[in-house]
């Protein structure tokens, strides 16, 4: 684990300053310094999924093809023209759910699942204290959304995305305790924040590349604006839009 990597290479680094540098009127800047370092890669490890710092998780596929996943949801207006959308273009994407959004949209997770699409968990409450919580805490969390899954669709998903993209040792814990796959993303739309159709459209396109998991929100109307056009320069420059687990060789379910 690179944590372990990094916490050997600090001890190591602030043994040798001690040895060689204990009588440097500099030296307890230098180990200020090391420390502060030391804070500053646990900073980043637990911000950025993709340096995979805490917990390996699948941020690019490598077969051909890209895919298209969905946080947030299910949302009754914004996740049903989507679906619309894709169901037009006969594409299947993800959606990762929040799992206290289900009992108000057992129907719409049902219709999600019965058109092809594959579900995963995005954890039951997403709210900060998730990302500071204990282990067993963060397990229940994880477990409470999966049951509501598997009450709706009779499947116990596989395929999990970490809250705001934040990893820490316990996510690490618990995802092997309960045998899920972290998934994370090689393209952020932000469509969160964006407010111009068009720079949200040149922002993702220039990124795609056969391998990329795109992140979307199916909770935001510029998301169902951009989606089409999304979809349509996939189809102008040949790339195929997949399912996640055809695209990372993972199964979805247990």
């Amino acid at each position: 684990m690179k944590h372990n990597i990094v916490i050997t290479i600090t001890s190591v680094t602030l043994l040798l300053i001690v040895f060689f540098f204990h009588e440097s009127i500099y030296v307890k800047w230098l180990i200020v310094g090391v420390i502060l370092l030391f804070f500053l890669f646990i900073a980043l490890g637990t911000s950025f999924i993709q340096l995979n710092y805490f917990v390996k998780s699948i941020n690019k596929g490598k077969n051909k093809g890209i895919a298209l996943t969905f946080d947030d949801g299910p949302d009754k207006e914004i996740t049903s023209q989507i679906l619309a959308i894709l169901e037009k273009e006969n594409i299947k994407a993800t959606f990762f759910v929040i799992g206290n959004k289900i009992k108000e949209n057992i129907e719409l997770l049902k219709k999600i699942n019965n058109e092809g699409h594959t579900i995963g968990n995005h954890s039951y409450s997403h709210n900060n204290q998730i990302t500071i919580c204990s282990t067993k805490k963060l397990k229940e969390d994880l477990i409470k959304c999966n049951q509501l899954i598997e009450q709706v669709i009779g499947k116990k998903p596989l395929f999990f995305r970490p809250p705001f993209g934040i990893t820490t040792p316990r996510y690490r814990r618990v995802l092997s305790q309960l045998n899920m796959h972290s998934i994370g993303w090689s393209i952020r739309s932000f469509d969160t924040q964006s407010k111009n159709k068009e720079v949200l459209y040149k922002k993702i396109t220039r990124q795609i590349s056969d391998g990329s998991i795109i992140l979307f929100h199916d909770t935001q109307k510029i998301t169902i604006e951009v989606l089409p056009s999304i979809i349509e320069f996939c189809k102008v420059n040949g790339i195929n839009i997949v399912p996640l687990q055809e695209l990372i060789n993972h199964q979805p379910y247990e």
